[in-house]
């Protein structure tokens, strides 16, 4: 009796102690795969949006299970990064510069317009008739889209390094550029084009993401974050090494999803700022190299262990299981 006892007391205790990390626990099941050659990928409503090469695809998730492809387009150059805002692709297409690409009717994705940076366009993102385009030697461009088929130049800030990326959130416009510059801007500002911070940060900074008032940057295999809840004035929060080394990451109110090389993808919890913790993970035999998260629903580009890194890599569609 006395043992049976102390078995159900211990097994009590070891219930308690878990309660706290078990219950924030994350586990993934697979789902559907969106068969290779995949090199990014971001996921609007029930579209998964992914791109390989100079063509961005388009497939409909709203069965995750069996992915549907619908249509996709072709760009004169290399697509180096994109963002999909409500119908619209933002496209940043090497020397080809800004494609506004129309989605509405994901079958057939057509082209609204095109801006020609003067070097190379990474990446962009919009605020109202506003597009800020991240240009490798130029820096953030501004581009007035208010007359949607002919958009013009606006302005511009030239960073310190090479430009990289950038994403909107309000008026605020955040970019990172390498070796080590995070600038916030502010959209709704008269000109001259100026950020209202501009700091040095980690080493290597590839993108950024924001939510709320959190901004994660990726570089160097880190994950840096930066308390935005004042723009002027970014709080930087401790840098947080994963097992891996970070590629890219996404971000859901404070968990960030971490697209975690070779270690597959990493799920952290930054909700106390002072002790992020994984909480959940998904190993693969392959590096996984993007990642995109829509409400149960995790996708990673994962390229295969004897594939080049020029074949892009296949996407895996996961769903959160607890």
């Amino acid at each position: 009796m006395k043992g049976l006892l102390r078995a159900f007391v211990a097994s009590w205790f070891a219930f308690v102690s878990c309660l706290p990390v078990c219950a924030q626990s994350l586990t993934f099941a697979p789902a559907g795969t969106i068969p290779a050659p995949v090199d990014l990928i971001r996921v609007e409503g029930t579209h998964a949006y992914v791109s390989s090469g100079r063509t961005l695809t388009i497939y409909d998730v709203s069965n995750a299970d069996s992915p549907k492809r619908e249509g996709s387009y072709t760009f004169p150059e290399e697509i180096w990064s994109f963002r999909v805002v409500g119908t619209t692709a933002y496209v940043g297409a090497n020397f080809f510069g800004l494609g506004i690409l129309d989605v509405s009717n994901p079958a057939a994705p057509a082209l609204r317009a095109s801006f020609k940076t003067p070097g190379q366009a990474k990446t962009a993102a919009p605020f109202g008739s506003k597009i800020v385009v991240i240009d490798h030697m130029e820096g953030v461009v501004l581009v007035d889209a208010s007359n949607a088929g002919k958009p013009v130049s606006a302005g511009s800030f030239f960073v310190d390094g090479y430009a990289r990326d950038i994403v909107t959130s309000g008026a605020m416009a955040y970019a990172v550029d390498s070796p080590a510059g995070f600038y916030v801007l502010d959209l709704s500002a008269q000109k001259p084009m100026e950020p209202i911070s501009a700091l040095q940060t980690g080493a290597g900074l590839r993108t950024v993401e924001v939510s709320g008032s959190l901004a994660v940057l990726v570089g160097n295999g880190l994950i840096q974050l930066y308390d935005v809840s004042k723009p002027s004035a970014p709080v930087k929060i401790p840098p947080f090494k994963t097992p891996g080394a970070a590629l890219r990451a996404a971000i859901s109110g404070t968990t960030v999803y971490v697209a975690d090389g070779r270690e597959g993808v990493q799920v952290v919890d930054f909700s106390d700022r002072s002790a992020p913790k994984i909480v959940g993970k998904y190993e693969t035999a392959g590096t996984v190299r993007d990642v995109a998260v829509a409400g149960d629903l995790l996708f990673a580009v994962v390229t295969e262990p004897t594939a080049k890194p020029q074949d892009g890599g296949k996407v895996v569609i996961l769903r959160h299981t607890r």
